[in-house]
């Protein structure tokens, strides 16, 4: 049925952000703007809130942060030249970031602003990974120093951010930022980025290595499980139209196709502004349509209004209702019993249940949701970096960082050894490495409820009918006939 795809319906909670609504809009013109040139400092004066006070939802902003364990071989080098190191009997080739005694990892993300409570979640499930390595020895005896900043989902300040990282902070990898808005200048950089990833600039990008999987590729996954396993006839599509990327009316048609693939007829796409908050002609039109599932492909603030107007109208989709963004626990806290047999997606199992996670996080930040798939991915991408980097001993390059990671295969973060959870393969040719999924479902389990998986993890993303893979995963062995 699904795979890699399948854990972004839930863990792309980070799309429900601000950030990526408007990363579709305007990070193009961002990064055009704001000219990649050594002038993070000056940019840096303008991001410097983000090193004071706390998060919009009080966490204090220095428990995001990592902070250097001692005084090490300090590397002054420019950003892009190598330094090296005989101190303490090691004879080290180190990038910039690197010593002998700590590794400079940086990010930026939205702990501000409408959608904070997922930057929280990606900034504290990142620091927890970081906290959990150093507790455990480091990355071969070298401490992880993290630097998280914040951008209140704004694209130019993200970039700024990143550039004040690289430049000022001079940080080895990176994690958080995204190809649309930094891609550019990350790749002339030549930065390794540990991410979650739904953008399809960031699976194409060399130096991006998510752990999530396409947004495109989740429409194959819910349209297959809609048709082959629900029983679905006739769909509403409520889509982003910003026009441009995911959120537009070509991406709605896209999906619209997936569907159609199964023979389901698909009478109603209803599209949203950004600012939208409205559902109630959507709700309408599907009412009115008779449809058979409703297929979000908004973001979870939008499934929210939604799933109030479809109170206040007094109507259920027969067959159901789900989508990419929505796998996450504010549906059902916003919605109640009426979000009860939602589906969405989601991949990591068992992961969830590991208690060195969870106090991890907890130590960060006790008031974090640990099942969810935005704290888990970034304390993966944690992990992955923690593996990823030990590979290359004291020959500490972003080059060789890069090639070592590209040759991952069965990849797993070492938390749990049981099968429910996924796997991850890089290679030169496909950064879409998740390799697992499966379906989860708002149930109320002992009077609460809670997103429930109710299918095994599935090996393969099944391709509608009709269809082949789109060309930039053509080299993916992550496909099978839907």
């Amino acid at each position: 049925m699904a795979a890699p795809s399948q854990s972004r319906f839930a863990g792309y909670a980070v799309a429900l952000a601000a950030l990526l609504i408007t990363v579709a809009v305007a990070s193009a013109g961002a990064s055009k703007t704001i000219p990649v040139s050594a002038t993070a400092k000056t940019e840096a004066r303008a991001a410097r809130t983000a090193d004071e006070g706390a998060t919009s939802s009080g966490i204090p902003l220095d428990d995001l942060q990592a902070a250097s364990g001692g005084v090490g071989t300090k590397d002054n080098s420019g950003s892009g030249r190598t330094a090296t190191s005989a101190q303490g009997g090691r004879k080290g080739i180190y990038d910039v970031g690197v010593t002998d005694t700590e590794i400079r990892i940086g990010g930026s993300t939205f702990t501000s602003g409408p959608a904070a409570v997922y930057g929280e979640q990606i900034a504290v499930g990142f620091a927890a990974g970081v906290n959990y390595i150093n507790a455990h020895g480091g990355i071969n005896g070298r401490k992880v120093v993290l630097k998280i900043y914040d951008d209140g989902a704004d694209p130019a300040k993200q970039l700024a951010n990143t550039k004040r990282l690289v430049e000022v902070d001079k940080v080895f990898a990176l994690s958080m930022v995204y190809a649309d808005i930094a891609g550019q200048y990350v790749s002339e950089k030549g930065i390794p980025v540990y991410h979650l990833g739904q953008q399809e600039a960031e699976f194409v990008n060399p130096w991006w290595f998510p752990v999530g999987g396409p947004q495109r590729l989740a429409s194959y996954s819910l349209s297959n499980f809609g048709a082959r396993k629900l029983g679905v006839k006739s769909v509403a599509i409520l889509y982003l139209d910003a026009g441009a990327a995911n959120y537009s009316k070509a991406y709605a048609d896209s999906v619209a196709k997936d569907w159609n693939a199964y023979g389901v007829a698909t009478p109603v796409l209803a599209p949203f502004a950004v600012d939208q908050t409205s559902c109630s002609d959507a709700i309408s039109k599907a009412k009115n349509a008779g449809v058979d599932f409703i297929d979000f492909e908004v973001d979870a603030s939008k499934v929210i209004n939604c799933g109030v107007e479809a109170q206040i109208q007094g109507y259920t989709p027969p067959k159901g209702w789900g989508g990419y963004l929505i796998g996450v626990p504010v549906i059902h806290e916003a919605l109640g019993d009426f979000s009860e047999g939602m589906y969405a997606f989601d991949a990591f199992g068992a992961l969830y249940n590991n208690p060195d996670y969870i106090k991890a996080v907890h130590d960060v930040s006790p008031k974090t949701e640990t099942y969810s798939s935005v704290t888990m991915s970034y304390f993966v991408s944690a992990m992955l970096m923690r593996d990823s980097i030990a590979k290359l001993g004291d020959n500490i390059t972003r080059e060789r960082l890069r090639d070592v990671l590209n040759t991952f295969t069965n990849w797993q973060p070492g938390l749990t050894t049981d099968a429910n959870q996924p796997t991850w393969t890089w290679r030169p040719t496909c950064h879409t490495a998740l390799k697992g999924g499966y379906v989860i479902q708002i149930q109320k389990n002992n009077g609460k409820l809670k997103w429930t998986q109710i299918t095994p993890q599935f090996a393969t993303t099944p391709v509608p009918p009709g269809e082949t893979p789109p060309a930039q995963y053509s080299a993916c062995n992550i496909f099978s006939a839907g």
